[in-house]
């Protein structure tokens, strides 16, 4: 009898988790085989749990912590559903059988689940998916059961705003259809029903197409197109996604040797690369191999990875990474914003491009959160130095509102669905009317690195969406300017100088008749040949002094792009500050290159500028620092005590007194990059206005004056 006991226990402990306390997966099989309450029936209940990120838990905590956070799941299972049999089949797996739930009560009891396993979470975010099988009474075997729960579990493991699924027909149906995908891939390949799709990439800009996706599709006789969706999971689950992926890139290299040969524009084609493709094989090698079959140069393929894929495996995945970067290639994020998102990705991986999920555009038009985080990805983007590709765009709306924020390129239906090449009209669709010239992506890339979302484009600044800086960007090719952007404040800005739009502002600044344009080219062109590309200048357009700084940002042959940042300072001033200064600036800004007014109080105002000193009192506009600043960047060192006295305002009336004249006048040596030794005049004249004496304080260089006089006499 005590032999039989023995017997007995032995079994029941084989049935038994020892971490847990819970039954095991023998165990629950037992109960659903026998004949107690738990036995397989019409009632039947099956949850199947499974901790998506356990892995990463055990890493930070090891295995001690682990091992905690198991219990404390088995012990809140065991608390929320009491009259249940709960078991752990392995790892971070539960199994809840029941007979009476309803599927109202399974949903609740899951998510009172789920808030308190943030108890046992140590900070760390845990996804929990969750099966559902409900009997039919028709089954076979209550095995089936249980394979069915993980079924539906399986099913949203990449389902990122999905935890609880139930078990259908349908799901049973494309169970099979993955069972047809394993059974006849090999035929599949060698029959070529795998066809290479190509969906355009668009330049927000130009909107012309700067480049394709290559996307995989499976065109079967019996099923007719069966879906990525369906066969790439399929293809991953059991180790054969590198050879799908590698016959996709020799097909794009042989796509892409034939658009060369043609004559045709040619555009680079992106790849999307499996998370085990790099556990597989080398996939670059294998890459490099398709390349120099079919001479195809790096720039014209671009490697995709899922953001998916790198939270999977980011330790791995990061050096092959910067493997692909160092020998040449663009690396590509896919998929950002789909529900693994994480900025480390961002801080600690190189990428060329983030690809906006196309999620964000689903609810663009019903939720205004949607735009907010839109711009802040391509605002964050532009300031990490990572170009921004939106996918998913399918309307006019949604185009607009991306080229407002500076999203450089788009993807979607509104520029046509992914096709075959048997279905291009190439002297159309790869013409250069539709296609850009490749030669001009690294030109418009440059481009794109001006950020809209911030009020400092220049240089780095906090982020402010809601931007209220005029920023345009202005094309030179050779003395005609033409602006190609303008941001909404700019667009006002355009309206006060007399143009109703874009178009307008193009026509007026295209006019040889009009005088006040022709300076805007000539500070282009100094920004482009200055040591910093930078340059600043005050212009008198439509009768306003206009301060315009300007950035030059690429050149391409006969075209040269820049970014403008421009005030009306005419509008901007109070009505007794102009009635002081405007009329003066008037007449002596064609003379000198910067005037100044400082006052008796001891600050400074820069009233204008035109060359490349700096304004100085954007920083400082206390006189006795401003000159301290000014002299240390623009005055030769053996004459800067010289000229701080000469600028000390509190001696001016006695130095005027005893000089006999009506102002103060002197000469110092330039220090300015690019212009050193040359010769500056100063000359500093008192005038007393509404109760106070200021001064005006003028410079320019010695040589430029001689030139003019000269001019002056021939006349």
């Amino acid at each position: 009898m005590k032999q039989m006991e023995d017997v007995m226990s032995i079994e029941e402990a084989n049935h038994i988790d020892e971490l847990t306390g819970l039954h095991n997966l023998t165990g629950i099989l037992e109960h659903l085989q026998g004949h107690d309450k738990y036995s397989a029936s019409a009632n039947t209940i099956i949850i199947f749990i499974n901790v998506m990120n356990f892995k990463v838990f055990n890493q930070k905590y090891g295995f001690a912590g682990g091992n905690d956070f198991l219990r404390g799941m088995a012990s809140e299972l065991q608390k929320i559903f009491p009259d249940e049999l709960i078991a752990r089949i392995g790892g971070d797996q539960f199994i809840v059988l029941g007979n009476s739930i309803i599927e109202e009560e399974i949903l609740e009891k899951m998510e009172e689940f789920r808030e308190a396993v943030h108890n046992y979470e140590k900070g760390l975010k845990m996804k929990i998916k969750a099966g559902i099988y409900r009997a039919k009474g028709n089954e076979d075997d209550p095995v089936i059961m249980v394979d069915r729960a993980k079924m539906a579990c399986d099913d949203i493991i990449r389902v990122y705003d999905r935890d609880n699924n139930f078990y259908t027909e349908e799901l049973d149906k494309r169970n099979e259809l993955r069972q047809y995908v394993i059974d006849n891939f090999e035929n599949a390949f060698k029959q070529r029903y795998f066809r290479v799709y190509y969906q355009k990439e668009v330049r927000s800009i130009t909107r012309k197409v700067c480049g394709y996706e290559a996307l995989a599709r499976w065109l079967d006789p019996k099923y007719g197109i069966i879906s990525p969706a369906v066969f790439i999971e399929v293809l991953e689950s059991v180790h054969l996604i590198h050879r799908l992926d590698i016959y996709m890139i020799d097909q794009v290299c042989c796509d892409l040797r034939d658009d060369i040969n043609s004559g045709y524009e040619v555009e680079p084609i992106s790849v999307n690369l499996s998370r085990l493709d790099f556990e597989l094989c080398d996939i670059m090698s294998e890459i490099d191999k398709c390349r120099e079959r079919y001479d195809i140069p790096k720039k014209l393929l671009h490697i995709e990875v899922t953001e998916s894929a790198i939270a999977a495996g980011a330790d791995f995945l990061g050096k092959h990474i910067k493997k692909f970067r160092d020998a040449g290639y663009e690396v590509w994020m896919d998929d950002f914003g789909a529900g693994y998102s994480s900025f480390n990705n961002l801080k600690d991986y190189d990428f060329d491009v983030v690809k906006i999920d196309m999620g964000f555009l689903r609810e663009f038009e019903t939720n205004q959160k949607s735009r907010i985080i839109l711009a802040s990805i391509v605002h964050m983007a532009k300031e990490l130095g990572i170009h921004t590709l939106a996918e998913g765009v399918e309307t006019e709306e949604q185009y607009e509102f991306l080229l407002k924020i500076g999203c450089e390129k788009m993807q979607g239906y509104l520029f046509g669905k992914p096709k075959p090449v048997s279905e291009f009209v190439r002297n159309v669709d790869c013409s250069s009317e539709i296609s850009e010239e490749f030669e001009y992506s690294s030109y418009y890339d440059d481009i794109g690195t001006v950020n809209f979302l911030n009020n400092t484009p220049l240089r780095p600044k906090t982020m402010e969406i809601m931007i209220k800086l005029p920023i345009a960007i202005a094309e030179l090719c050779e003395d005609k300017v033409s602006f190609i952007y303008a941001n909404e404040a700019y667009m006002e800005f355009i309206r006060e100088m007399g143009a109703s739009d874009i178009e307008e502002a193009n026509r007026i600044v295209h006019s040889s008749e009009v005088e006040d344009t022709r300076g805007l080219s000539k500070i282009l062109k100094m920004a482009e040949g200055s040591y910093n590309q930078r340059s600043e200048a005050d212009l008198v357009l439509n009768g306003n002094v206009v301060n315009t700084k300007v950035r030059f940002l690429s050149r391409h042959g006969d075209k040269a792009a820049f970014a403008l940042v421009s005030r009306n300072i005419t509008a901007e001033k109070s009505a007794h500050t102009m009635d002081d200064y405007s009329a003066l600036v008037m007449h002596l800004m064609n003379l000198y290159n910067r005037i100044d007014v400082f006052d008796e109080d001891g600050n400074i105002e820069n009233v204008f500028i035109n060359g490349n000193q700096k304004a100085i009192t954007d920083v400082e506009r206390r006189t006795a620092i401003a000159i301290e600043v000014y002299s240390n960047m623009h005055i030769a060192e053996p004459e800067r005590e010289r000229f701080k006295a000469f600028f000390d305002m509190n001696t001016v009336h006695d130095r005027i007194s005893k000089s006999g004249q009506q102002y103060l006048i002197d000469y110092y040596k330039s220090v300015i990059p690019g212009e050193e030794g040359r010769i500056l005049m100063y000359i500093i004249l008192p005038f007393f206005y509404n109760g106070k004496w200021r001064f005006i304080a003028a410079c320019r260089y010695i040589d430029e004056l001689n030139e003019l006089v000269k001019e002056m006499s021939q006349l």
